[in-house]
């Protein structure tokens, strides 16, 4: 910084070894010219210049904002795009399931129809109905795997957009921008923890709904995964209740107070005891934080009839009804053998009642609970459908669960967009 000053400050003007000078203080020539002017424009087009780069980059900023917050709209409505699609379906399956006749008739065809619409359609995904529209239908592993990675080119978004308009005449069912993937979840094809909160003098494990988590949570993985981290099930499926039961005790062996349970936590809370509003708030109960919740929580709902649909059920969830209503308590191979009869025999019909599945049980050389008739239907009329919508590298996911028991429109539990 000195030696810039000393530049600024040195003398000029000088030629020829003379000194030219052509300023002048109280009418005799000055011995030097200052630099002073030279710093001031220096300084001036210094601060413009990151003016200038500022304004530039807030405007960039603001532009990118702005194609981002456009982006995340259109992603949105394309997310809303695949809910509705999967409700209008979920619709038309609610009325082919309540027409008598067609019911029946399907029926001695061994059709639920019920269940055989949604089912169907078990996902919907615009990428790759563009990539078979582009490819005719000839669509081999090699265009998969590069539809995931890569993705479909501009070019062959074009091509799917002019062939789809050409199919569907001025509809163009491809002719938008970006893309949408849905899928769809039976709630009723698995356990139901909402006949927890029921209140009631009996025993934790006299409860249905205990009964059928814990054989959920039986068998000699989950026996041996349960012993090496020291956790009692009893005592996971009491807190659920605990949770959502309305009085302030413990319903496990140990009994006490229940929020003693989270009054020791670092951030402390109580025990909500009312029903569950999300499915993610299970995490909040004690011992159902991590590990037990992605070992479970795909296999138990806080929605649905209390009925497991036991024609959509996993075989996760089908086998845990077995060890909770079978007896003696069958072993994993005898379940792994009911389960492949029963596949044989979904092949060719459903399951048209629980009475139904019970006597097929019993076909089957098992002694069978009667109340697994209770536990067991044949029907769904809850589902939850995941949404999600691309566009360029943004993306908007809408989860809707629909409840069709009581509305042929579906009633809507639950609506999260993210």
């Amino acid at each position: 910084m000195k030696r810039f000053w000393t530049f600024l400050n040195r003398r000029r003007g000088r030629r020829h070894g003379r000194a030219v000078h052509r300023f002048f203080v109280g009418g005799r020539p000055t011995n030097a010219r200052r630099g002073v002017a030279l710093l001031m424009v220096t300084m001036t087009l210094a601060f413009a210049s990151i003016l200038g780069y500022d304004i530039g980059l807030s405007g960039e900023i603001r532009l990118a904002k702005a194609r981002h917050e456009k982006e995340s709209l259109l992603a949105e409505g394309l997310a809303y795009s695949g809910v509705n699609m999967y409700r209008l379906i979920l619709v038309a399956n609610k009325q082919l399931g309540d027409n008598s006749q067609l019911s029946q008739g399907a029926e001695m065809m061994g059709v639920n129809l019920g269940n055989a619409l949604w089912q169907a359609v078990p996902n919907i995904n615009t990428g790759l109905l563009r990539m078979f529209m582009v490819t005719d239908g000839d669509v081999d592993e090699d265009d998969v795997e590069r539809f995931k990675t890569e993705g479909l080119s501009e070019e062959e978004r074009q091509e799917s957009r002019d062939k789809s308009t050409s199919l569907f005449a001025d509809k163009g069912f491809l002719d938008f921008y970006g893309d949408f993937s849905a899928e769809i979840e039976d709630e009723d094809a698995k356990v139901s923890i909402r006949g927890l909160s029921v209140t009631s003098l009996e025993s934790i494990m006299e409860n249905p709904t205990a009964i059928q988590l814990y054989g959920l949570m039986s068998g000699d993985e989950n026996d041996q995964w349960f012993y090496d981290r020291n956790i009692d099930r009893w005592d996971l499926i009491a807190n659920l209740k605990d949770w959502m039961d309305r009085d302030t005790n413990r319903s496990g062996a140990m009994g006490g107070y229940e929020d003693d349970l989270y009054n020791r936590l670092d951030s402390p809370y109580l025990s909500k005891n009312t029903p569950f509003d999300t499915k993610e708030e299970i995490r909040l109960v004690e011992g159902w934080q991590d590990a037990v919740f992605e070992r479970f929580g795909d296999k138990i709902t806080i929605y649905g009839s209390g009925k497991v649909n036991v024609n959509t059920a996993s075989d996760e969830v089908v086998k845990g009804l077995m060890k909770a209503y079978i007896s003696p308590i069958p072993s994993d191979f005898t379940c792994d053998q009911l389960l492949e009869k029963m596949e044989e025999y979904n092949l060719l019909t459903d399951f048209k009642s629980g009475k139904e599945f019970v006597s097929w049980l019993e076909s089957q050389g098992v002694s069978v609970d009667p109340d697994l008739e209770k536990a067991v239907g044949s029907k769904s009329t809850v589902f939850r459908v995941i949404s999600t919508g691309f566009v360029e590298e943004t993306s908007r996911t809408i989860t809707a669960v629909f409840d069709f028991s009581a509305s042929s429109e579906g009633k809507v539990l639950y609506w999260r967009v993210e």
